[in-house]
C-alpha cells in the first residue's frame, strides 16, 4: 500500500490589526467624511458661479465625475445639499467667536474675530462658501440656520456692547454696528482671489484696521495693541 503524501499547509494569511498599514490609509469614515467634503465644497462653487436655482444635482454629479445616485448616500435631496453648505458658513462664524477667549476689551475681541473670520473665508477650502437666502432652504433647516444666525448676531452685538461699557468701544448701535461688519466680511469671497495683489494675512489686517478704527473710542492708541494680539491669529 503506497503512503499518500502529506498535503502541503496552506500558507497563513497575516492578521490585520485593526490600525491596518499603521494608520497609512484612511478609514472608510475618512473616506466617507472626505467624500461628503468635496460634494459640500463642489455644490458651494456650483450654486456661487450659477445661482441655487440654476444648478441640478446631476450637474454636481459631474463636476465630481460620478453618478446621481452616488450623491444620494450623503444627502436626500438639493435642497438639504444647499443646508450643508450654509452649515460650513454657521460652522465658520462658531470658530472665528472662539477667538474673543484671547482678547480682553470689547474691542480686541471684536478685532479677533474679524481677522479669523476673514483668514477662514480667504482660505481656499472655503472660498466658495456663500450665504443663501432662508427661502431656498426647507422648512426645518430655515429654522436652524435662522436660529444659528441670530445667536452669532447676538454674541457680536454683545461683545460690542461690552466694548461701549469698557470705554475701548464708542457709543453706537451694536445692531448696525454688526450689519456694517459682517456685510464687509461675507462680500469677501466675491472679490477675493488667492493670486491677487493682497494675501489673506494683508487683507485681515488692513480690514481690521479699517474697522476697529470705525468703532474704538480712542482710534490713536490702537496699532501696537492691535499688532500683539493679532500674530498668533492662524
Amino acid at each position: 500500500m503506497t503512503a499518500t503524501a502529506p498535503k502541503p499547509r496552506a500558507a497563513r494569511k497575516p492578521k490585520e490589526s485593526t490600525a491596518r498599514w499603521k494608520d497609512a490609509l484612511p478609514s472608510r469614515e475618512d473616506l466617507q467624511k472626505l467624500k461628503k467634503t468635496a460634494l459640500i465644497r463642489e455644490a458651494s462653487r456650483a450654486f456661487k458661479e450659477k445661482g441655487f436655482h440654476n444648478v441640478s444635482l446631476d450637474d454636481v454629479a459631474e463636476r465630481l465625475n460620478v453618478t446621481k445616485a452616488a450623491l444620494y448616500y450623503y444627502v436626500k435631496g438639493k435642497r438639504e445639499l444647499l443646508f450643508e453648505t450654509q452649515s460650513v458658513a454657521l460652522d465658520l462664524g462658531d470658530i472665528a467667536l472662539a477667538e474673543a477667549n484671547r482678547g480682553t476689551t470689547g474691542l480686541e475681541k471684536i478685532a479677533l474675530i474679524v481677522s479669523r473670520f476673514i483668514l477662514l473665508v480667504t482660505d481656499d477650502a472655503v472660498l466658495s462658501v456663500f450665504v443663501s437666502p432662508l427661502d431656498d432652504l426647507l422648512p426645518e433647516h430655515q429654522d436652524i440656520v435662522r436660529k444659528r444666525r441670530r445667536s452669532f448676531d447676538l454674541r457680536v452685538r454683545e461683545l460690542i456692547q461690552e466694548g461701549i461699557q469698557d470705554g475701548s468701544i464708542a457709543p453706537c448701535e451694536p445692531k448696525l454696528a454688526v450689519a456694517w461688519l459682517m456685510g464687509a466680511i461675507n462680500w469677501i469671497p466675491q472679490w477675493f482671489r488667492r493670486d491677487g495683489e493682497h494675501s489673506p494675512e494683508e487683507l485681515a489686517q488692513t480690514l481690521v484696521q479699517f474697522m476697529t478704527r470705525g468703532l474704538a473710542a480712542d482710534p490713536a492708541g490702537l496699532g501696537k495693541r492691535l499688532a500683539q494680539i493679532l500674530t498668533p491669529a492662524r
